[in-house]
């Protein structure tokens, strides 16, 4: 239940802020919902979680990494006091709320300001830094790992030119990831 609560109270503030962004800004926030954007959102999952598996293969080869300490105290206790139910909500919220802040928002925002590569870097540093307030002390060593994450979602963004094939690609990546995860630590 507290991971739920969690997960509304931050991504609900992701999504007041894009909204606020939206409209005092003067920015639209483009969907463009359809089959397509649907199919390429779910496709686009596998490359990242191809990655994941090899990060998840190497940091069981060498406990003494970031990537084995970060899987061990946050994201494998997590994901084993989630039941599959909440994890649909926790992925829809977060490809739904984040993908409408960064890839929406404050991607439309950094475009109007200064251009596509600002665009690209400060949405993907953005992303990165948010996933560890509270922790940057313990687990900042991750950031270049979650920027190439933003990174390769900002792309998936840019070149779709739908924010619903976005935010499928990242919540969809987000409940597989959860669901895997439970499933190679419990069986």
């Amino acid at each position: 239940m507290r991971i739920l609560l969690a997960a509304v109270i931050s991504e609900g503030i992701l999504l007041i802020l894009s909204l606020a962004i939206s409209v005092f800004a003067g920015l639209p926030l483009i969907w463009s919902p359809s089959w397509w954007a649907v199919t390429v959102g779910l496709a686009l999952i596998i490359p990242p979680l191809l990655v994941n598996n090899i990060i998840w293969r190497y940091s069981e080869e060498h406990q003494e990494s970031i990537f084995y300490r970060f899987s061990q105290e946050v994201i494998i206790p997590l994901c084993r006091h989630i039941n599959p139910a909440t994890a649909v909500v926790v992925a829809v919220l977060s490809g739904v709320c984040e993908e409408l802040f960064f890839r929406g928002a404050l991607n439309s925002l950094c475009l109007r300001l200064a251009g596509v590569e600002f665009a690209f870097v400060v949405t993907s540093l953005t992303f990165a830094a948010t996933h560890f307030i509270g922790s940057f002390k313990r687990y900042g060593a991750m950031i270049p790992l979650y920027t190439a994450m933003g990174a390769y979602l900002w792309l998936v963004n840019f070149f779709s030119g739908s924010l619903t094939a976005v935010a499928i690609c990242h919540g969809s990546y987000n409940l597989v990831v959860i669901l895997l995860t439970r499933w190679r630590t419990t069986t």
